[in-house]
């Protein structure tokens, strides 16, 4: 299931910012900020919330477009984050890696946005 999937890997994300901001604040060193913002909002809370959507309504976790959403957002993140570290380690070489990495987590969650759009909600019974 997408969203359990999306669940667990947003909480290794979540580790990895938490270390970082960590690792960070004892060295005094802050230069990998933009790492440490992006891995806890895109890695962290964008994965998580997506993920319990999907949980939530599972109607639009079993289809081509959440499957596009699920590799795309854990493909472009990784080289997003990595080229963004070299890049503001100094290495300009970076910077396509970031663009191209970015796009596809772009892309990747607007076609989570498109699947929450192509049909109507069912409505979401809770159980006394």
């Amino acid at each position: 299931m997408a969203g359990i999937r999306l669940l667990r890997i947003s909480a290794v994300y979540l580790l990895l910012g938490l270390v970082l901001g960590l690792a960070m604040g004892i060295s005094g060193d802050f230069l990998l900020m933009s790492v440490h913002a992006h891995l806890l909002l895109l890695g962290w809370a964008a994965m998580a919330v997506t993920g319990i959507v999907y949980i939530v309504l599972p109607q639009y976790s079993d289809n081509r477009l959440a499957a596009v959403h699920f590799w795309g957002h854990n493909l472009g993140l990784p080289v997003m984050m990595a080229c963004l570290a070299l890049q503001t380690y100094g290495y300009s070489r970076a910077e396509p890696g970031i663009a191209a990495g970015s796009m596809v987590v772009t892309v990747s969650l607007a076609m989570f946005t498109v699947n929450l759009f192509r049909r109507p909600a069912e409505s979401v019974a809770t159980k006394a």
